[in-house]
């Protein structure tokens, strides 16, 4: 893992950020350029279709192993897996049809034709509109049906009752198996495609912790909302100057991320408000990124000005619950424990009444995906797992602190992809 002192020194020099602001009711950034090392210099930003058709073969082996005719995905995310076919998920249905053999098929609305074309699944059929004459997913069953499998084993996944019923009038004789699972639990696991992915995406999400810093230093007492509109500026336009592949891109402009200072920085999920920022205040940045598909997370919490001795206690609490977390997300360990012993530090350090949450999620093509870093989730963790590391402790009357490292599990300990720094000596902000 990168120094992540050094990481700040290049983040602060003048060659490696500037940013030019001009201070309206948003708090407009016009350009920020960052010439920071770039973690993956590859061509592309996202994965290509070969790896889409090892994962064809990977899952055509657990169909087997299931004694399955063939799966049918209408989660949009596990299309996507699948097939690498990015697209808007609406009210039509779009669906991946998994033989057990050969390549895909997909089932789409008309208006998604054209893209299609543009794809390595060249297996299409198409309905004009929704919600038609005929119910779609009775629609996509009727045509599986006509392709051979209409006596078959089709697993699906954990259809709703009146879903259920539109697959068994579309393919009557057919045995409709839930295997909802089979997916989720090979999206667990990422191989260093993904990974590599997800690295290119936190180049991003640290950047844009780094962005919104910058901002509040330069321009003092700000407001939430101008925070969210300089960093989204800013994120926007350097992935917009930097990616080689814009799909599957997640930005949401103006206001995408979470920062909240003074006493709402204890609220864990606090909206935007108008307050506006003072010395002395606890301040959260939360941000994610997404590329290729994939989201990562960096969050940091800062001190505006010297901290005092009660916000110096608060923050280490939360950093070593942090660090414990992280160093203990490796293989074999159970997914509940690694929460366990996370939050005791907190509990030891005597702010276990300002706990509001787990240690962790899982995260990937979803921002929030199994498994959990929480109690109740005996998961046993693997190598290639990825998690958030986000324990949090927040005082009501005061403010809160939470860091948030995207970890991979590694035999031995986790691998933190972020570089942002941790440390309180690095998160004071003068203003």
């Amino acid at each position: 893992m990168a120094n992540r002192r050094q990481f700040l020194r290049t983040m602060a020099g003048a060659a490696a950020l500037t940013v030019a602001a001009d201070v309206s009711s948003f708090g407009r950034v016009r350009k920020l350029r960052m010439s920071a090392a770039m973690p993956d210099t590859a061509a592309h930003d996202r994965l290509q279709p070969e790896w889409y058709q090892r994962k064809i073969r990977q899952v055509q082996q657990e169909i087997e192993k299931r004694k399955l005719n063939a799966l049918l995905l209408l989660d949009s995310h596990n299309v996507i897996y699948t097939t690498g076919y990015f697209h808007l998920s609406t009210e039509r249905p779009l669906a991946a049809l998994i033989p057990t053999s050969g390549d895909p098929a997909l089932f789409i609305p008309g208006l998604e034709t054209d893209q299609v074309k543009l794809w390595w699944v060249k297996d299409y059929e198409a309905y004009f509109d929704f919600p038609g004459p005929v119910n779609r997913v009775r629609w996509i069953f009727e045509r599986i049906a006509k392709r051979g499998l209409g006596a078959g084993r089709i697993g699906v996944e954990e259809p709703t009752p009146s879903r259920l019923q539109q697959m068994k009038l579309g393919a009557p004789k057919a045995t409709m198996v839930n295997a909802g699972d089979l997916i989720e639990h090979l999206r667990w696991v990422k191989d260093e495609d993904e990974l590599r992915v997800m690295r290119r995406a936190m180049y991003f999400a640290d950047f844009t912790v780094q962005a919104g810093r910058e901002f509040v230093q330069k321009n003092g007492g700000v407001t939430e909302d101008q925070i969210l509109k300089a960093t989204a500026d800013a994120l926007a336009d350097k992935m917009s100057k930097e990616l080689n592949d814009v799909v599957g891109v997640g930005i949401e402009p103006p206001f995408g991320g979470l920062v909240p200072f003074g006493k709402r920085s204890a609220f864990p999920h606090a909206v935007p408000s108008k307050d506006q920022l003072q010395p002395g205040d606890a301040l959260i940045l939360s941000f994610g990124a997404q590329v290729g598909g994939y989201s990562v997370e960096c969050e940091r919490s800062f001190c505006v000005g010297k901290p005092t001795d009660y916000a110096r206690r608060l923050y280490d609490a939360m950093l070593a619950a942090h660090d414990a977390g992280a160093e203990n997300m490796k293989e074999g360990a159970i997914a509940e424990d690694v929460d366990k012993k996370s939050l005791e530090r907190i509990r030891r350090a005597g702010f276990g009444k300002f706990l509001k949450h787990r240690t962790g999620h899982g995260i990937g093509l979803e921002g929030h995906e199994s498994p959990w870093i929480a109690e109740g989730d005996k998961t046993v963790l693997k190598e290639g797992m990825t998690f958030s590391c986000e324990p949090g402790v927040y005082d009501p009357d005061w403010g809160g602190f939470r860091h948030s490292d995207t970890v991979v599990v590694r035999k031995d300990k986790g691998e933190i992809l972020n570089k942002y720094p941790t440390h309180l000596e690095d998160m004071i902000i003068e203003i």
